[in-house]
């Protein structure tokens, strides 16, 4: 069989309960045509998100098949003390908008490929580039080595994301939006070897709205959006080459109270540290001149120091790091210095860099001020917390990871930034557990079942090589590479 055109339909925030109970329940006709009659010709399952369970890190695996430690993207918001991204010169990053500092970068990652420009780890499509294929990429952030890139006008991203009625735009007039991209694109060049569409409705709708919502948006919006999109595709799909699909979430999504009570700004954090004598970043542009950075990914900080009159790319003084560690407890326990945190946290992790280099792995740093090993720490906490803990900060630690790692509980339904009713980040099942489906309705049903046991081993060597891991994103691409490369 030839090489089949590959589809790949990002759908960010996807949980796999969601999508599993709109299938049963007959509200995704189109998806369920894909599959095929009790999925003779589809695989509906999951995966987990890296940490943090956040879009930038987990859409960079998805197309790279890297760790966060290894793509050089470590979440939404990040600080790269050492310029790696930035010729030289510390700079903040801020690739969402919610609690951002540096507002211009979540344009420039539509306009300028801001974030395609920090990934340290190569694509499938400069993969697909060097097997001399074609690919084109429909909305996403990534799309280095594609021959075409087609992101979302910035008009419409302002729309969805900033401005008010009557100027603002529904999630599904987004998805749509993205939609009628990819569909002048075919109908005027063909279908390439590898078409990547990227839906971002789902995932705002269910921070808006919270992430029981989720069904709704899959029965009302997405099914359609697909039906439409499989029409367009089958319609130029080369007769010999069926195409192959894949959906793929980036995280998931846990419901947390919508209020001041419950989402911590950073704001809240001045007080503590200028206290301690300490610049926080607060201002847009400011990153060099600082010496404190938080970096907010949804349940969980990542926290950057500078050595006490030194420059950003020295070492911090562990003891300041430790020090701090203990503050931010204290601040759990009774609400001093930082009220906001008081009873918020799950976990304080710290690494000794100035000992043991940029890449030492993270310990966790206990109430009493004493160091416990990740597995300890974790083996306290209620498993319904946390999932795979270990494993995915391993996997995120890197000279762009923080000195210091915050993790909320989420049983006290606390986070990082501003209100919102769904929201993902840390390492809790919901937030972190991402929906993924393959389909390839061309194929008889004996040749489907080898493929899809194919994707399933590749994945289960890869991860039982990395330590015994649980799947990841991260795996994505190891899962399909071993069926179209067979």
């Amino acid at each position: 069989m030839a090489t089949p055109h590959v589809v790949l339909v990002f759908i960010d925030g996807l949980r796999p309960d969601a999508l599993a109970e709109a299938i049963e329940n007959g509200k995704m006709p189109h998806l369920e045509r894909l599959l095929g009659a009790q999925h003779i010709h589809g695989w509906v399952t999951s995966v987990l998100a890296p940490a943090p369970s956040i879009t930038f890190a987990s859409q960079a695996s998805l197309i790279t098949g890297a760790h966060p430690n290894q793509h050089d993207v470590p979440g939404n918001q990040f600080f790269d003390r050492f310029g790696v991204h930035s010729n030289g010169k510390a700079r903040h990053y801020a690739f969402d908008i919610g609690d951002t500092l540096e507002v211009d970068d979540a344009v420039e990652v539509f306009t300028r490929g801001l974030a395609s420009r920090c990934l340290g780890a190569r694509t499938i499509y400069e993969r697909a580039a060097s097997r001399g294929e074609r690919s084109v990429v429909v909305g996403h952030m990534y799309a280095n080595g594609a021959d075409k890139w087609l992101p979302p006008k910035v008009d419409m991203l302002a729309r969805l994301t900033k401005l008010p009625e009557p100027l603002h735009i529904t999630p599904a007039e987004f998805d749509q939006h993205m939609l009628e991209i990819a569909r002048q694109e075919i109908e005027a060049n063909g279908l390439p070897d590898i078409l990547t569409v990227y839906f971002m409705g789902m995932d705002a709708y269910s921070h808006k709205h919270g992430p029981a919502a989720q069904r709704a948006y899959l029965r009302e919006t997405l099914d359609d959006l697909i039906g439409e999109l499989v029409e367009t595709v089958e319609g130029a799909a080369s007769k010999n080459r069926p195409p192959l699909w894949l959906f793929a979430a980036d995280h998931g999504q846990r419901p947390v109270p919508d209020d001041g009570e419950h989402a911590i700004p950073l704001a809240a954090f001045q007080t503590m540290f200028a206290s301690m004598g300490r610049d926080l970043l607060d201002h847009p542009g400011e990153g060099r001149h600082s010496d404190t950075v938080l970096a907010f990914n949804g349940s969980m900080a990542l926290v950057y120091l500078r050595k006490h009159q030194g420059e950003w790319q020295e070492a911090p003084e562990f003891a300041t790091v430790k020090t701090l560690g203990q503050r931010f407890w204290q601040a759990h326990q009774n609400g001093k210095g930082v009220p906001a945190l008081e009873g918020a946290l799950a976990g304080v992790f710290v690494r000794n860099v100035e000992a043991d280099g940029w890449r030492t792995p993270y310990v966790a740093l206990t109430p009493e001020g004493e160091f416990v090993t990740l597995e300890t720490w974790f083996r306290r906490l209620p498993s319904r917390t946390h999932v795979d803990a270990v494993h995915r900060l391993q996997h995120m630690t890197s000279p762009l990871s923080g000195d210091m790692l915050l993790l909320t509980n989420p049983l006290s339904g606390r986070y990082f930034g501003h209100p919102v009713k769904g929201l993902h980040g840390g390492l809790s099942p919901e937030a972190s557990q991402a929906a993924l489906a393959l389909a390839w309705p061309g194929v008889a049903p004996a040749a489907w079942q080898q493929m899809r046991e194919r994707f399933a081993e590749a994945i289960r060597v890869r991860c039982e090589t990395e330590g015994g891991r649980a799947p990841q994103t991260v795996d994505v691409l190891t899962g399909l590479e071993a069926i179209l490369l067979a």
